[in-house]
């Protein structure tokens, strides 16, 4: 039986992301109905982090989680320590953290677009708004450690920031060797500098974040002049051009002393959402998720099977109850078996812990080749019921065994083998009802099938009959007194042609497969391919307008479902550029077909189509 780490009350299901921080899981919450929920288990284990002085820092704000509720805010369900390592658990957010996405998007060389570096730090940036409205206690609430790893974007685009539970003592780590080269760049000054946290260090922060979403560069050491002349040379990474000069302006005055800087979050959002709606941009979540799905393909498509699995996995047994353990060894980075608790089936525990017990290994072992044979019987079984399992011969009686003892014991064996008997049982009926199912299905697939066209019956034109070789006609002669009687000729029929070729076997039509509304398939026999229905609206690029680009083509592979409509976009050939990539995957969804259909059915299909642009078009 397959068993997973423990950690507390959350079973370790897959760890996510590692970072200086620590480790995060996708963990699912173990109650008394076994698995509660799934959730995302922030673990702060990271080198140079104390767990205990942390804890003692962050234990009193555990209520914060009930008084932060917005979309865009993680969602806190629960907060505490196990074996003075602190974690905070929030419900599970299926994506990738920020720090993930810039690595990311660097090793596979898909820069983010300017739109959607706008839409994330707007997003966060809105978050901290919200918080930063609400009081706990008699204090706003304020964020003071707003890096890439503690923001998370959802496979379908959505934002939500962390974190805000333990930011506050974070803050020194920023400080240490491991946590220099990641978080240092991403806080203020004075954060660095052991100052209290202060409502304009987080717009700090959105200015180092923005920096390197805009230009795919960490936000390097600042000149003598400050952050000016960097940011006036910096390029945009996806366009290869400058930074707009009003979001430009915005970045100066977020990478500033603090006396100089936009007083707090709430202003840096309402002046980031003013250019956003004055200006030639367009973000959306759906336009994030379609980015998402790109960069982590392969990841999304595994998450899915593994949480699918995951539906299904049997939870870890409890241990039989036993004498105190020695304390655990300190919780070292990685969680390995320092900082886990490994739970076995309460037979193998059991064992183990009962020492060389003789009685104890002898009701194992019998227990073991009764559990063997039982399930060799169900399934090689008839119609009859499994023989009840044979009796262990007992054996002497131990002194005051150290563990349970062995009628405990083999009530555990006898409860194992009945729920494998009905897990058996259950998955055979299951076998069988599927493929019962199957049967009756192609049954009337069948009998609605028209019958298929008679073979016609070859003919062969008949030959020119030869003339039969008969007796020559006896000459007028004087009649024999006594004629000799001779046997008759037995005649010999002549076989006619047809009849002596057999006709050919009419062969079995080959079986159709049967097609499905919805089914994606391939060109071939019986398949019409979608036929677009609009005309294709292409916009122009800005960034090719000013690179003095006149015309451009575009070659996108499109996924037309059973609808008609356009579900998935994927780029034929290598990137064009100057924005041309961008606008052809955004006409080429806006556009609608009639679907394909196999056999009449509708269908899906992947289509290619060039998308051509012109200057002025």
């Amino acid at each position: 039986m397959a068993t997973r780490e423990l950690f507390g009350s959350y079973v370790l299901l897959k760890k996510v992301s590692e970072d200086p921080l620590g480790e995060t899981f996708r963990a699912g919450k173990v109650g008394k109905q076994g698995l509660e929920r799934v959730v995302l288990l922030r673990v702060f284990n990271g080198p140079g982090i104390e767990g205990e002085q942390l804890w003692q820092k962050v234990s009193g704000r555990a209520a914060l989680q009930q008084a932060l509720k917005n979309p865009n805010i993680g969602d806190g369900v629960d907060m505490g320590q196990v074996r003075g390592t602190p974690y905070v658990a929030y419900d599970y957010i299926s994506g990738k953290n920020l720090g993930v996405l810039l690595d990311q998007s660097s090793k596979k060389g898909s820069p983010v677009p300017l739109d959607h570096a706008l839409l994330i730090t707007e997003r966060i940036a809105l978050a901290l708004a919200v918080a930063c409205e609400t009081r706990f206690g008699d204090e706003r609430v304020l964020h003071g450690f707003l890096v890439p790893h503690l923001v998370m974007l959802s496979n379908e685009g959505e934002t939500r920031l962390l974190g805000f539970e333990v930011s506050p003592a974070l803050r020194p780590y920023a400080s240490t060797t491991g946590g220099r080269e990641q978080f240092a760049r991403f806080l203020a000054p004075e954060a660095l500098a052991g100052g209290a946290v202060h409502k304009a260090d987080d717009v700090y922060s959105l200015g180092g974040i923005l920096f390197e979403l805009l230009t795919g560069e960490p936000l390097p050491l600042p000149t003598a002049a400050g952050y000016g002349p960097i940011i006036d040379q910096a390029m945009l990474a996806n366009e290869g051009t400058a930074i707009p000069a009003e979001i430009s302006n915005l970045l100066k005055r977020s990478l500033v002393p603090r006396d100089q800087r936009v007083p707090d979050a709430v202003t840096w959002h309402k002046g980031l959402s003013r250019l956003m709606m004055d200006g030639h941009y367009s973000p959306t979540t759906f336009n994030l998720a379609f980015f998402m799905h790109n960069l982590f393909r392969d990841e999304i498509e595994r998450e899915t099977q593994e949480m699918a699995a995951e539906k299904r996995m049997p939870l870890p047994t409890a241990a039989a109850p036993a004498a105190a353990a020695p304390p655990p060894a300190a919780p070292r980075f990685g969680l390995k078996e320092e900082t886990s608790v490994r739970e076995e089936p309460a037979m193998s525990a059991a064992v183990a812990k009962s020492g060389p017990n003789k009685t104890v290994m002898i009701a194992a072992a019998v227990g073991a080749v009764v559990l063997g044979g039982v399930i060799f019987l169900v399934m090689n079984r008839g119609g009859s019921s499994p023989a009840p399992a044979p009796e262990p011969t007992p054996a002497a009686a131990p002194a005051a065994p150290a563990g349970p003892t062995a009628e405990q014991l083999q009530a555990q064996i006898d409860k194992m083998i009945q729920d494998r008997l009905q897990a058996n049982e259950s998955n055979l009926k299951k076998k069988y009802d599927e493929q019962l199912a199957t049967l009756q299905k192609q049954l009337e697939d069948a009998r609605r099938a028209p019958a298929p066209a008679p073979v016609p019956r070859q003919v062969f034109p008949s030959p020119t009959p030869k003339p039969s070789i008969a007796a020559p006609a006896p000459s007028p002669v004087a009649p024999s007194p006594a004629p000799v009687a001779s046997p008759p000729a037995t005649p010999t029929p002549t076989p006619s042609p047809a009849a002596s070729i057999p006709a050919p076997t009419p062969a079995a039509p080959a079986p159709v497969p049967e097609v499905r509304v919805g089914d994606l398939v391939l060109p071939g026999p019986g398949v019409i391919p979608p036929r677009r229905v609009n005309d294709i609206q292409t916009r122009f690029p800005e960034m090719a307008r000013r690179a003095n680009r006149m015309q451009a083509t575009v070659v996108v592979k499109l996924l037309v479902d059973e609808n008609g409509q356009v579900s998935q976009v994927e780029l034929r050939d290598r990137k064009v550029g100057f924005g041309f990539d961008e606008a052809a995957v955004d006409a080429a969804r806006r556009l609608n077909f009639s679907p394909a259909t196999k056999n009449g059915v509708r269908v899906k299909m992947w289509v290619d189509l060039a998308i051509n642009f012109a200057r002025g078009g």
